[in-house]
């Protein structure tokens, strides 16, 4: 079975974007780390500590006034990202999936691009992320909420422990 995403559609706090973005790429979930030593161990190990910052980027391919007054570093924005996912197996398309990106945070990069003869402008806006929800289907895949401490992975509260122990 092959799954496989051909396009979608992007709202930034309820404004369409779609047809104006080129690409939109979805914030990895970085784990952060460090190295622990302990008396006893030959060796070296990395322990998770947190996660990493994320972010996401938007490239639009032209200049939208519309879409740009609505980033800001100084208020959040939410971004939803709507698409459809088929399933494919030899017979065709068996299935399709809703898959719908939500993340929150504000716009760090806000370049206008570069304009040169013969070139589209496609500007790189760069959004850093404090909240982050990823469902296919039904199914919550990510579910990350950094200033309320919710790390929920496949349905799994990671913190759940980290949370109860500090009641």
């Amino acid at each position: 079975m092959i799954n496989s995403i051909t396009n979608a559609n992007c709202y930034n706090n309820g404004l369409r974007l779609a047809g104006k973005l080129s690409e939109v790429t979805l914030p990895d979930v970085k784990i952060k780390s460090e190295e622990a030593q302990p008396l006893g161990m030959y060796g070296t190990v990395e322990i998770p500590v947190g996660l990493e910052k994320m972010e996401a980027k938007f490239k639009f391919n032209a200049i939208y006034a519309d879409a740009w007054r609505e980033e800001s570093p100084h208020k959040t924005s939410v971004i939803i990202v709507k698409s459809n996912m088929q399933k494919h197996t030899a017979a065709g398309v068996v299935e399709n999936i809703p898959v719908t990106a939500t993340f929150s945070g504000f716009f760090k990069e806000i370049p206008t691009g570069v304009i040169k003869p013969g070139s589209k402008l496609e500007p790189e806006h760069v959004m850093a992320i404090s909240r982050y929800k990823l469902v296919v289907g039904s199914e919550v895949i990510y579910d990350i909420d950094v200033y309320n401490n919710i790390f929920i992975h496949c349905g799994k509260d990671i913190l759940a422990s980290f949370k109860s122990n500090q009641l």
